[in-house]
């Protein structure tokens, strides 16, 4: 039987192929400065100039857009509807790093079931997500949109996101191809800065930033999106070794490769090309497939094909991938998916069984990272003063990149702790402060709408009628964080602390003697010792999305028991930034080096000296520690660990499996669920290895008084590292000696025995 599309390959002439290549923008509109203007997208449809187009218009619109693609253009290509379907569709749910906070792969591909098919009945095919760019350094705006910092956590991230984009193939009418982006090293860029350098070695780009986008290539990812950065001085848009020979040919990925945003175009930017024409050049050779709105493809290509620079054959490839997709998706047999059914559309947006779900997920997101016993609080004869800028604002609750998002239609924690308390509990209400006072910062926020408005009251007014509020209650709760729009792409942060006069109202909220609650939002880890000294309890909460603020009082209420663990570890201060817990041991470590300080009388919680010279524990201004670790996450159940076992301490070879468990006991009132994790040390190898990774999680659920025994099964692949001097050539080994295990509640909390893993006795 021949193949549909050799026949209609034979049938396009080269103009034909290219316009497959192009993604241009729907509209006149320009977003990011960067890239050409178009107008009247409807007649280059017609000539068949675009393969792929954002999303994100009525359905009508598309429908018609459509329907020219199919009727119209030179050979009935229907055109790929592209949208960011980040964390939901028009259900919103927790921003990314929210959801990994959850360690839930279950629950994570359940709301992306639901983002799917929200978004297919939209006649979305193809989704710019999942975002998984291992993060470490909080100033990065766009660790929202990612999994965290620890590629293992990443890896499970990448796969339940893939797996449930595409459950069941994507030719089904609830599913869409997922992209995996943006490949490599987009969240190492120096300072925290969008869009800016890194340099990256082989070694460290395969062992923290590679697994993830390896996991979504093994899951069958559709489609990879390239990052807009420069690797070690080759702008990854141009990177042959990065694209073509460690992606094609060594992982074997046969999908799309697609350009960032006029990626492109800034080629020429990066200073790598000359012009446009270079920039197509240098983006086609090194292995991009489909072009994002820079149009050098729809220009240049031709022309570097008469030229003899791009073999046309090549093109047909590129263009073949393209049309493999469209053919997987179904689109030539049903090219609107789903724009030509309302009715459809209406039964899966929004549901109530979605919302459900937005609580949920929300609620299992949030993390506990402190508890003093004030929660959770009472459900009856009480008075709460809920305060601060948070508590009421809808606009904000979605979080950064939920495109198709409404505010009107999430609920905030006033809402939330309104429905929740009823009759029974008074509920007083008051802003209390901007979440920034700058006007020049509150127009950067409200670039997509106001989400920062600024009271006309001075921040002495807001604050003073706050803490009358807060005189008049039993417990005061303050919402308190970051606009949506402080995260997410172009948000670079240099201030982690609460904006604006945050600060001074829990200042003098805390003055008044009333136990305080502190319920933070944001997208990325914030930096909170002085809340951490003084505050009764803090619960951070992100962006939780439509449901955000049930799902805040459910938690506050004490009808759900918080279960979320910490996907990337909070700063004491941005200066320590980035931090993360898997650091090489260096040269100087604080445990086995280093003199103390006489008269100074810091100590840690297992009462050592926080500061300690020549080591790296030098940091002049307290610990180097991370405020609160990766992992950490507190509930109120009280889970007790007993010993750390292993089943042997001397093994041999790649065949032998070594079991450690632990009995885990909630010692506390009410059921919940915890999560134990497992790490491996390797003191000794041929490269610097960390002091500890992630190498497995065990989620469990305890009734009060039930212990369970959790047991982990460890091989050989866990004790593998990557040796790598360059990016397509690297080995995965493991070499025999001592290792560290250890298991616990956090990457800080944590018990440890030691093994001997010998080699294989070799044959005479």
């Amino acid at each position: 039987m021949p193949d549909p599309i050799d026949d209609l390959l034979q049938r396009m002439n080269l103009s034909d192929k290219v316009g497959q290549l192009n993604h241009p923008k729907g509209t006149g509109d320009e977003t990011t400065g960067v890239g050409p203007v178009v107008v009247d997208i409807e007649s280059r449809i017609r000539r068949g100039e675009v393969g792929l187009l954002g999303g994100g218009f009525e359905p009508d619109h598309l429908l018609e857009l459509q329907r020219i693609a199919v009727e119209e253009s030179p050979h009935g290509i229907p055109v790929m509807f592209s949208m960011d379907v980040i964390h939901g569709h028009r259900t919103i749910f927790p921003l990314p790093l929210a959801l990994a906070g959850t360690w839930d792969s279950d629950l994570i591909r359940r709301t992306v079931r639901v983002a799917a098919t929200e978004a297919a009945a939209l006649g979305i095919a193809i989704s710019w997500a999942p975002m998984l760019d291992v993060s470490r350094d909080a100033r990065w705006g766009r660790c929202a949109e990612s999994p965290g910092e620890d590629p293992v956590l990443g890896a499970m991230f990448a796969r339940a996101t893939v797996e449930a984009f595409q459950e069941g193939g994507v030719d089904r009418p609830d599913a869409v191809i997922s992209c995996a982006k943006h490949f490599a090293g987009y969240g190492l860029s120096e300072a925290g800065r969008d869009y800016h350098a890194v340099d990256a070695s082989p070694y460290r780009m395969h062992n923290v930033v590679l697994p993830p986008f390896k996991a979504a290539v093994d899951a069958g990812v559709g489609s990879v999106m390239v990052g807009f950065h420069d690797l070690a001085g080759i702008p990854c848009s141009a990177h042959r070794e990065l694209l073509r020979d460690l992606l094609r040919d060594r992982w074997g990925f046969d999908g799309l490769i697609v350009s960032d945003h006029t990626a492109i175009l800034e080629l020429v930017h990066h200073g790598v090309a000359a012009d446009l024409k270079e920039a197509a050049y240098l983006a086609f050779t090194a292995g991009i497939d489909a072009d994002l709105v820079s149009e050098a493809y729809l220009r240049h290509l031709p022309e570097l094909v008469a030229e003899g620079r791009v073999a046309e054959a090549d093109v047909d490839a590129a263009c073949r991938r393209v049309l493999r997709a469209k053919h997987r998706l179904g689109l030539f047999e049903r090219p609107y998916r789903g724009l030509d059914d309302d009715d459809r559309r209406r039964a899966v947006t929004l549901t109530p069984g979605n919302r459900s779900l937005a609580r949920e997920a929300a609620a299992k997101a949030c993390v506990l990272l402190k508890n003093t016993g004030v929660l959770p609080l009472a459900r009856e004869d009480s008075t709460i003063a809920l305060v601060g800028p948070l508590a009421d604002s809808r606009a904000n609750m979605q979080g950064t990149w939920a495109v198709a998002a409404r505010a009107e239609e999430s609920v905030t924690a006033l809402d939330g702790m309104r429905a929740a308390a009823g009759n029974r509990v008074r509920i007083l209400h008051a802003t209390g402060a901007n979440i920034v006072d700058d006007p020049n910062q509150a127009a950067r926020l409200d670039v997509f709408g106001e989400t920062a408005p600024i009271d006309p009251r001075s921040p002495d007014e807001m604050i003073a009628e706050a803490v009358a509020l807060a005189g008049q209650a039993d417990v005061v709760v303050a919402c308190v964080g970051e606009a949506k729009e402080h995260a997410g792409e172009s948000s670079t942060r240099t201030d982690l602390g609460l904006p604006g006069s945050q600060r001074r109202l829990l200042q003098a909220l805390h003055a008044t003697g009333k136990p305080l609650v502190v319920v933070t939002m944001s997208g990325r880890p914030l930096a909170l010792e002085w809340e951490d000294r003084h505050a009764d309890a803090i619960l951070h909460a992100w962006f939780g999305g439509s449901e955000a603020g049930n799902a805040v009082a459910d938690l506050l209420f004490g009808i759900v028991n918080p279960s979320g663990k910490l996907a990337m570890s909070f700063p004491r201060t941005v200066g320590q930034c980035p931090v993360h817990y898997a650091e090489a041991p260096t040269g100087r470590p604080v445990d086995q080096i280093g003199v103390d300080v006489a008269g100074d009388d810091e100590r840690d919680h297992d009462g050592r000296n926080v500061f300690r010279k020549f080591t790296t524990a030098c940091r002049l201004e307290g610990p180097h520690t991370p405020l609160y670790p990766f992992g950490h996450g507190l509930g109120y159940s009280r889970f007790d660990y007993g010993p750390l076992a292993l089943d042997k301490t001397a093994l041999r070879g790649d065949g032998d499996t070594l079991e450690a468990s632990v009995t885990v006991r909630n010692a506390g009132p009410v059921a919940g669920e915890e999560i134990v994790q497992l790490y491996i040390g390797d003191p000794v190898a041929s490269r610097s290895r960390p002091v500890r990774e992630l190498k497995g999680f065990r989620k469990i659920h305890l009734e009060p008084g039930e212990e369970r025994r959790v047991s982990f099964r460890i091989t050989v692949g866990d004790l593998r590292f990557w040796r790598a001097d360059r990016l397509a050539e690297a080995e995965h080994v493991w070499e025999p000696g001592r290792f560290i295990i250890e298991v616990g509640a956090s990457s800080r909390a944590l018990s440890a025995a030691a093994v001997e893993w010998a080699a294989a006795e070799s044959r005479p």
